[in-house]
């Protein structure tokens, strides 16, 4: 088997393991396939999978959960790799149809370029008169040329008949691809080398994700090599094991070769499986990211431990879970103590006032809805208490150099300023609170007269009258909240039972402020996406800058938001939107000039986050952050304690920024859009107000005209200027859509068919009207919605083509008895441009035409084949037509 740290393969390499073998349909297991590459199972699966997608391997299951994979044999008669006959240009052109998003062309015997298809000038970016009769080698790096890859790869090809290569490939502008590269040899009946047939796929995509993938792998390795303790290993997306670690096997009893392929519910009891527990910790992992859970697991032997469990859902690029990643730790130890705590609580009589002073603060936890409204609460109801006379909540700095209390009941402003004075490392080092933080157990201090040495806080406290005092730490899943103090008058207060349950109590009341964060997190990560969806709807900079600024100050609890939006105009960045806050001075939010040395502008034009612990304007005194919003301005922040720009509040702001950014590039592209079409609209009325005008003097000329002098040029000149009208009617609807077309009036359709048929010029060709409808129209477009369909049926079905103009349930028909139009192309037929015959003057827009007026009505347009095989077009409505 590989090792966790063997390197990733690519298809080829999985490929030819299949290849090498004498035998192409020996079948083979992903652990065989594993070992001939030197790797994990799990870094060939997804191969496996998408070669067997692509037909170059076979597969089936073996067993209850095994499979085997083999190469099938190549066919003979479908010419295998060695085709008996060149390609030609039609056969090629047919073969590339259906592959628009490959680059599929021919090379000469000596690998010259010979035929040059569309996916082929979208990936590389030549044109076909560029690069046929070029030398393929062009597109390989310098480095892949000089070391002789193109000619290993076409000598390859001669050899095996075909070859398989992926690395860098250069376009036309110099840039780079990771490419997935077929190279086919192509032989005469003799057996002679004719050329080859190349395949390229731009595979840049899938290898950006596999290196993420091989990231994402090597962090977890780390993780399982540097916390030996825990049980670390992944599930598939349907908790089927995946990875094994060695903590795995000491804590659960498995060894990898005996789990891995099992489901991980063999891990629970049989009460939590018949209850469907594991797969509802999957279904909420999934829908959540993340799940915790705790409770009793099974080992192989049989024996129980009790479990916190942490299941986190794996994500690929387009957000669908690929699998999970699972932590498990025997939490047996703390589960029994817990345990024995509460029996003894329930036991000692002697602790029922604590034991009502502790209810009264859980009922109080269960109402709070922030963290200040907990350590209030706590401390309020202990110093209120017969017991216990002060208490107070406190955080430290990293380091422990500081200390800053935060919540406190029953001392004074004195003897908190005696507290925010032991800031000292030397000082705090000695401290009960730093103690019990680093060892994570309460500290009890019996006698506070007894060492006064070290500790400022100690004098206040004697002097207050307090004999005794307990540091509770606050710490939950390493988390570190602070401490918690409290004080009594009895040196004696605090004894073991009753520092049990202060530990208790430490440990709820963590627990409560670590689900007030995980809440707090829930409603900002809800608050996000609401503000995400409200940009989508927004067309401002205003608008965008007003949800952001309120999300930020509002929902993040910010003090301070401005965003500044470029001006071009004026050649600085000026407030789009700003809170109000007793912090900044609204008369300073002004705009900042280009280079100017205000931090915002530094921001914006090296685009990098800033920190100014001193303020801003926009922001007072305030600590501020500033993240550039990429070409459109910079968003500025700010808080009233500096703590608050923590790493995750960092990440925070710079993910709002990063929304907002691209909010207003979307903005920004949809007013280019919007110029661009109004600009359009303004062309295409200035355009036929300039035309029609000649048009209709050169009607009225040529109506004067005796037919004596000319006739035929009479008559060519008047069809002339009325096929300039109707293409004038026609390029309207093109650009303008629905505010080309007149007033609907009601419109006979089988009057309006016959009066177009009679100037078709087609003498040996016949209309059948078959309808009676009458529909709310333009007649005008109408009749050249006819007269495009009446000529496309003469122009392809021959001049005695037979057209028929019939009746549908919600709608009507124009088919024909010519050759139809062939299935591929009949999505094709109503493009603008789209032509079969420009050489006889077909302008490509007549169907096009077609499709923009049925939308315009909307109806809705579709080609399929008439009764005699012909072409018909089909208009339909949701809704009836009005009237008949």
């Amino acid at each position: 088997m590989g090792t966790s740290g063997s390197p990733q393969r690519t298809l080829a390499e999985t490929l030819g393991v299949f290849t090498r073998r004498e035998t192409a349909g020996t079948p083979l297991t992903t652990d065989e396939v594993a070992d001939a590459l030197d790797c994990e199972p799990a870094a060939v699966a997804g191969h496996l999978e998408e070669l067997a997608d692509r037909g170059e391997l076979r597969s089936k299951p073996v067993g209850s959960d095994g499979r085997v994979w083999w190469r099938p044999a190549e066919d003979p008669d479908d010419g295998g790799t060695d085709s008996a006959a060149p390609l030609g240009d039609a056969q090629f052109h047919e073969l590339v149809g259906a592959v628009t998003d490959y680059a599929i062309f021919a090379l000469d015997a000596e690998g010259r370029v010979r035929t040059w298809n569309d996916g082929a000038r979208r990936i590389k970016g030549y044109d076909r008169d560029e690069i046929v009769g070029e030398h393929f080698s062009t597109f390989y790096t310098q480095a892949e040329r000089d070391a002789g890859v193109p000619e290993e790869n076409l000598a390859g090809a001669r050899r095996n008949g075909r070859v398989e290569d992926e690395g860098w490939r250069v376009r036309k502008d110099g840039t780079r691809f990771w490419a997935n590269v077929t190279i086919t040899a192509l032989r005469d009946d003799d057996g002679d080398l004719r050329g080859y047939l190349k395949v390229t796929r731009d595979m840049t995509e899938r290898r950006e994700y596999e290196q993420r993938l091989r990231e994402q792998k090597e962090r977890f390795e780390t993780l399982v090599r540097e916390v030996k303790d825990y049980a670390i290993f992944l599930l598939d997306a349907d908790g089927v094991v995946q990875t094994w670690n060695d903590g795995a096997r000491r804590l659960k009893g498995y060894d990898e070769d005996e789990i891995v392929g099992r489901h991980f519910s063999a891990f629970y009891t049989d009460e939590d499986r018949e209850a469907g527990r594991p797969e509802r910790n999957l279904a909420t992992a999934a829908a959540e990211g993340r799940v915790e859970d705790e409770g009793l697991r099974v080992r192989k032997d049989g024996t129980t431990f009790w479990a916190n469990v942490i299941i986190t859902a794996l994500y690929d690029d387009d957000g669908d879970v690929r699998g999970f990643a699972k932590v498990t730790r025997d939490m047996t130890e703390r589960h029994e103590y817990e345990q024995r705590l509460r029996e003894q609580r329930d036991e000692l009589d002697e602790l029922d006032q604590i034991n009502a002073v502790i209810r009264d603060i859980d009922q109080a936890l269960v109402s709070a809805t922030t963290r200040e409204e907990i350590e209030q609460a706590v401390c309020d109801r202990l110093a209120a208490s017969d017991t216990y006379s002060a208490a107070w909540t406190a955080e430290y700095t990293e380091g422990y150099t500081d200390i800053t209390p935060r919540a406190w009941a029953g001392v004074g402003e004195d003897y908190l300023e005696a507290i925010r004075r032991a800031d000292a490392a030397d000082e705090t080092e000695k401290g009960v609170g730093t103690t019990a933080l680093r060892t994570g157990t309460v500290q009890p201090v019996q006698r506070l007269g007894g060492d006064l040495a070290g500790e400022p806080w100690r004098e206040a406290s004697v002097a207050a009258g307090y004999e005794s005092a307990v540091t509770v730490p606050l710490v939950h899943d390493g988390v570190e909240y602070g401490v918690l103090t409290v004080y009594a008058e009895s040196e004696s207060a605090f004894d073991g039972r009753k520092i049990a349950v202060l530990s208790e109590l430490g440990e709820t009341i963590s627990h409560a402020i670590a689900a007030i964060r995980r809440k707090e997190r829930e409603r900002t990560l809800t608050a996000l996406q609401k503000s995400t969806r409200e940009l989508l709807q927004t067309a401002t900079v205003g608008e965008i800058s007003d949800i952001i600024v309120e999300t930020l100050t509002d929902d993040i609890a910010l003090d301070d938001a401005v965003v500044y939006a470029l001006d071009d105009s004026a050649d600085a960045l000026a407030p789009a939107s700003s809170s109000v806050s007793s912090g900044a001075d609204p008369d300073e939010r002004s705009p900042i000039p280009a280079g100017s040395d205000s931090p915002v502008w530094a921001s914006f034009a090296d685009g990098e986050t800033r920190y100014v612990s001193s303020g801003l304007p926009a922001t007072g005194s305030h600590p501020a952050m500033v993240v550039p919003l990429g070409d459109h301005g910079a968003l500025v922040v700010g808080a009233a304690d500096a703590e608050t720009f923590d790493g995750k509040m960092q990440h925070l702001v710079e993910l709002v920024a990063a929304t907002t950014e691209a909010a207003l590039e979307r903005t920004d592209r949809e007013r280019r859009l919007q110029r661009q079409n109004d600009r359009l609209d303004s062309f295409a009325s200035m355009l036929a107000h300039e035309l029609r005008n000649p048009v209709q003097i050169g009607q009225i000329y040529g109506q004067q005209l005796s037919g004596g002098q000319n006739a035929e040029a009479v008559e060519y000149v008047t069809e002339a200027f009325d096929r300039i009208e109707r293409m004038i009617d026609i390029m309207l609807v093109l650009t303008r859509g629905r505010k080309a077309v007149g007033e609907p009036t009601p419109t006979p359709l089988a009057a309006a068919a016959r009066e177009v048929w009679a100037d078709v010029d087609a003498p040996d060709a016949a209309l059948d009207v078959d309808i009676d409808r009458t529909i709310r129209t333009d007649e005008t477009y109408v009749r050249h919605l006819f007269r495009n369909l009446f000529e496309n049926a003469v122009e392809h079905g021959g001049r005695d083509v037979t057209v028929t103009v019939g009746e549908l349930p919600i709608g009507f028909y124009v088919a024909d008895d010519g050759a139809g139009i062939p299935e591929a192309d009949r999505e094709r037929v109503f493009e603008e441009g789209y032509t079969t015959a420009a050489d006889q003057g077909g302008t490509g827009l007549g169907l096009a035409f077609v499709a923009e007026l049925a939308d315009v009505y909307d109806w809705e347009v579709s080609v399929t084949e008439s009764e005699s095989g012909g072409a018909r077009f089909e208009f339909t409505r949701v809704h009836r037509e009005s009237g008949r």
